[in-house]
């Protein structure tokens, strides 16, 4: 698989922040995302979260800290028309941002 990445600074930076954000939440460094990020690449990475069927760790913490403006999912809608997401990215992104619980059954 071929890394995907996007150059846009302010995508990096807002990427950057929530990973920031993310391990402050739980209190150490977010080893394994860094590493898929280095693997995959920075829209891949994301695109990978994505195609999961679970909701990840990490929007689980945002979520239950009330901060999904600063989740991966919100970085995707943020960036869907200058970045190069797929249309199955962002229709699953917003959807965990429209339905944060549903993985509870709410």
């Amino acid at each position: 698989m071929a890394i995907k990445n996007s150059d846009n600074p302010k995508y990096i930076q807002d990427l950057e922040n929530t990973i920031s954000v993310y391990e402050k939440a739980i209190g150490h460094f977010a080893s394994r995302t860094r590493q898929m990020l280095e693997r995959k690449g920075n829209v891949g990475a994301l695109e990978a979260l994505m195609t999961s069927a679970d909701l990840q760790h990490g929007f689980k913490v945002l979520r239950d800290k009330k901060m999904l403006d600063k989740s991966f999912e919100s970085v995707i809608v943020k960036y869907q028309d200058t970045v190069g997401f797929s249309k199955t990215t962002v229709e699953t992104a917003r959807f965990r941002l429209d339905h944060p619980d549903w993985d509870k059954g709410v």
